[in-house]
């Protein structure tokens, strides 16, 4: 008779589970999914919208939160979401919207970004996917505790050495080595940085990946983590005498930014014809290996 009575109990129970987890999901809609972390703050998420302008939320499971959105299933769903990307201005917005979520959520403690329109069907399946990965989820969010992003792009061949903005929406981009200043006073015949750093050549051209080289390491000298993405002349950029050799993330301890920025920006100072691209801090988008394999898309 006890088992009986626990056994109704149980099923009870998880009826009322799923019931609570679908309420949230209204009819035609799906669960957009933002973002994973261990350390939620609901305060953060007060009035916070998302994608669809819908109130983000928390979803909960095995120690991990889950924060998502319903969205409208006709305009953000499996069936709208090869329109949606294939649309750069729909890429965009949502791109910055998305952003803007794991941002707020990152400021409250380590997190995990999902991509860009991952979508399920409502809670429960949201739960479940958390359940299924939540001690592999638990290691990723651990080793990204107190840490943030940083991108860097160097060129070579600029003859002024601006550096365009970051093609990711969010924080500006902050530039360094500018080597166009004027003269130097008093009869300096070199050319001069704006701080009156003497402008020293640029490393020929056959050098330029040793030069790189010597930039990466001295900056993932600093850095936890780095990836690397192509250094293939940047597309768009117009003009072809402005290469991209260096396109790295790294990922770096919080308390010291300050260090990697400062190195970041002052190690093409003063190089004829180099600029940098410096961007951040981020979220940590380029080292948050969530198990795609695992259902998370």
């Amino acid at each position: 008779m006890h088992q009986s009575v626990t056994a109704r109990s149980n099923r009870v129970r998880r009826a009322l589970s799923r019931r609570q987890a679908r309420q949230h999901v209204p009819a035609g809609h799906v669960v957009w999914v933002y973002a994973i972390t261990d350390s939620p703050a609901p305060d953060l998420l007060s009035g916070l919208t998302g994608v669809g302008g819908e109130q983000v939320r928390a979803v909960t499971e095995a120690g991990l939160t889950a924060v998502v959105g319903s969205v409208d299933a006709r305009t953000f769903g499996e069936q709208a979401r090869a329109d949606l990307m294939s649309d750069l201005p729909s890429i965009e917005r949502l791109g910055r919207a998305h952003h803007q979520v794991i941002a707020c959520v990152a400021a409250g403690g380590p997190v995990l970004p999902l991509r860009l329109a991952t979508i399920y069907p409502d809670d429960q399946t949201v739960r479940t996917l958390l359940g299924r990965s939540s001690a592999e989820f638990a290691v990723i969010l651990d080793s990204l505790r107190g840490t943030e992003e940083w991108g860097v792009k160097v060129y070579a061949g600029a003859e002024d050495a601006a550096s365009p903005q970051a093609a990711q929406a969010g924080p500006a981009a902050e530039t360094a080595g500018r080597p166009d200043g004027p003269s130097a006073p008093g009869g300096h015949s070199e050319p001069v940085t704006p701080d009156g750093d003497l402008v020293r050549p640029m490393p020929a051209a056959g050098d330029a990946e040793a030069f790189a080289e010597m930039i990466d390491r001295a900056l993932a000298g600093i850095a936890i983590a780095s990836r690397h993405f192509t250094a293939a002349q940047e597309p768009g950029f117009g003009d072809s005498r402005k290469c991209l050799v260096l396109n790295a993330a790294y990922l770096v301890l919080s308390d010291r930014a300050g260090e990697f920025t400062t190195v970041a920006r002052a190690l093409t100072k003063g190089y004829q014809g180099m600029g940098t691209g410096l961007t951040g801090p981020w979220p940590p988008y380029s080292f948050a290996d969530h198990g795609a394999g695992d259902g998370w898309r």
